[in-house]
């Protein structure tokens, strides 16, 4: 099979209107949002053609059994077994509230023609699979959510056959700009900061930045994949520059949640050659963001 090039997501009247209630009403009020845009970007087909693209430049997903850390609401690992006819499975913890993602990633596969059971309750410290599982591990802006990022990412290289590709996309928090909250921040260096930050110079709940984990950086990358190298044999295929470095000069970057703030803002900083510049000397600050971390498994 070539997959349905003409795929489009359909999307329940009663999973959109879930979403709007649960993440939309969370996040909306957290990011100055409208929840219907909230829940747009989180449903969004388009996101997922284009994180589906970031990942093909290492490692086709036509045909390839993959895995994806943290679904969410399913919509990568539906896409991609339609579009792509990619033989896909997502782990999503099951949860309530905003967290309620699970069941409404297995409402949306039904609707969609897609097996439920590809999505599975689980969360990534304990992938239920067996080593040597998939040629793709993926995860898009779930790491700084988890309990232990270490052990997630070392679970999904357990899971990783010789000679396939993990990527992991998350904020670097020794950037300038938080998407959560949608605000700009200096570089955080230790944990306590951000949530005294969104509280006292941002006038926003920092209850939800507690949770995150502003450890998170090209340091702390670097130093889990020296690790990780004790165990396996791994090749660093990127961490992100190159990405941030032409998203920052074309401005060729989708405006999901709050990031239209910061195209906007980009636009007013003058030319190409001015904004890759800006970008040049974020990189050698190490503040590029979203960090793109791509392994190579070799053994």
């Amino acid at each position: 099979m070539n997959g349905d090039d003409g795929f489009k997501l359909t999307v329940p009247a009663t999973v959109y209107d879930a979403v709007v209630a649960t993440q939309g009403d969370y996040f909306g009020p957290m990011s100055k949002t409208a929840s219907y845009k909230v829940a747009d970007d989180v449903l969004s087909q388009d996101k997922a053609e284009r994180q589906a693209s970031l990942l093909m430049h290492h490692r086709d997903l036509r045909g390839a059994r993959a895995l994806e850390v943290g679904a969410g609401l399913g919509t990568n690992v539906i896409t991609w077994i339609r579009r792509y006819d990619a033989d896909m499975f997502g782990v999503e913890p099951d949860g309530a509230g905003f967290d309620a993602s699970f069941k409404l990633a297995r409402e949306l596969a039904i609707a969609n023609g897609v097996d439920p059971e590809r999505i599975i309750n689980a969360t990534g410290e304990h992938l239920p699979f067996p080593d040597h599982s998939f040629d793709i591990v993926f995860s898009a802006n779930v790491l700084e959510h988890t309990d232990d990022p270490a052990k997630v990412l070392r679970e999904s290289l357990r899971v990783l056959r010789p000679g396939g590709i993990l990527q992991f996309v998350f904020p670097n928090y020794c950037s300038y700009y938080d998407g959560h909250y949608g605000v700009f921040h200096p570089p955080v260096l230790w944990r306590g900061f951000f949530p005294w930050y969104v509280k006292w110079i941002c006038g926003r709940d920092p209850t939800f930045a507690h949770t995150l984990r502003t450890e998170l950086n090209v340091g702390w990358v670097k130093a889990q994949i020296a690790q990780l190298e004790h165990d396996y044999a791994i090749e660093v295929l990127g961490l992100g520059k190159d990405v941030f470095l032409e998203r920052m000069t074309s401005l060729d970057f989708a405006t999901w949640a709050s990031l239209g703030r910061v195209k906007r803002l980009l636009n007013l900083v003058g030319n190409a050659a001015v904004r890759r510049f800006l970008a040049n000397t974020i990189i050698v600050l190490r503040g590029w963001t979203p960090i793109v971390l791509t392994l190579r498994k070799n053994a």
